[in-house]
């Protein structure tokens, strides 16, 4: 075998060893986002919340029906207790970021509305539903 032979064999094993890692990784990072990561939104709390209980409890049929409208009514608790949240955050970010912008220049204060925006779109990407911007977008 030839020495140029070994190389293109070597490379090749190492094109595919990487890709292999690579795909691992993506996947990996996928499945852990998609089932550990974040809150459930909304309604999938009482519906993770019902199922998980039928599973690790074995509840019957019967008792799975007498406990629907107390997973119901705890949901819906929880729902407003993240609203609730979720809105204090954002009024104590409102008020941060009132009391830093007078404090930068013109320029620091472009940076900070381009940063408010880029936080909104990662928000997005995750399936939350910031607030409206209040600020004018800033020019590409």
């Amino acid at each position: 075998m030839s020495s140029a032979l070994k190389w293109k064999l070597a490379f090749a094993l190492l094109l595919v060893f990487v890709a292999g890692v690579t795909t691992g990784g993506l996947l990996s990072t996928l499945h852990v986002h998609r089932h550990f990561l974040g809150p459930p939104h909304s309604g999938a709390v009482g519906d993770r919340m019902r199922e998980h209980l039928r599973r690790v409890l074995d509840l019957t049929p019967e008792q799975a029906v007498k406990i629907a409208p107390i997973v119901d009514a705890t949901s819906a608790k929880l729902e407003s207790i993240r609203v609730e949240t979720a809105q204090r955050v954002r009024d104590a970010m409102e008020e941060s970021e009132r009391q830093i912008s007078p404090q930068l220049t013109p320029e620091q204060q472009k940076k900070l509305q381009e940063l408010k925006l880029e936080h909104r779109k990662v928000l997005m990407h995750h399936g939350f539903t910031p607030p409206p911007p209040d600020g004018p977008a800033p020019s590409p």
